[in-house]
């Protein structure tokens, strides 16, 4: 198995054949892996994929071809940590994408309806500034 720097993994099967391969946590932290049209839930995960930034933003990505069924944040909102930001629907499960940390949301760059593809970034969050 090798990552990619797409955040998609490559897999080779017990016959030699590579496949890529999706992952996701879903709900209570479950780890969905979508390869070939089919999702597995393999183990349980304590970390979202989420790609940080040198100045301490993150940006969330679709971790999956989906669509996003719920957009339940606006630029300006401020969010706890694991609060749910987007609520994505693929292969007829539900797949919420939270926010890695306290923090105030910088932007969102999809709306309800939207098909997104794996990587697509879906929300930038900066963390909470914390007061003296």
């Amino acid at each position: 198995m090798d990552r990619r720097p797409d955040g998609t993994w490559l897999v080779t099967d017990d016959k030699g054949t590579r496949h890529v391969a999706h992952a996701v946590t879903g709900a209570d932290d479950e780890v969905w892996v979508h390869v070939d049209g089919e999702v597995i839930v393999v183990a349980s995960a304590s970390e979202q994929r989420t790609r940080p930034h040198s100045h301490g933003h993150a940006t969330l990505d679709a971790p999956m071809p989906a669509q996003v069924t719920a957009v339940l944040v606006a630029p300006g909102d401020v969010v706890e940590a694991g609060a749910t930001l987007v609520l994505l629907e693929a292969m007829k499960m539900e797949l919420p994408l939270k926010s890695p940390f306290a923090g105030r949301i910088e932007a969102v760059h999809c709306a309800v309806g939207d098909r997104v593809a794996p990587g697509r970034i879906l929300v930038d969050v900066v963390p909470r500034e914390e007061t003296p």
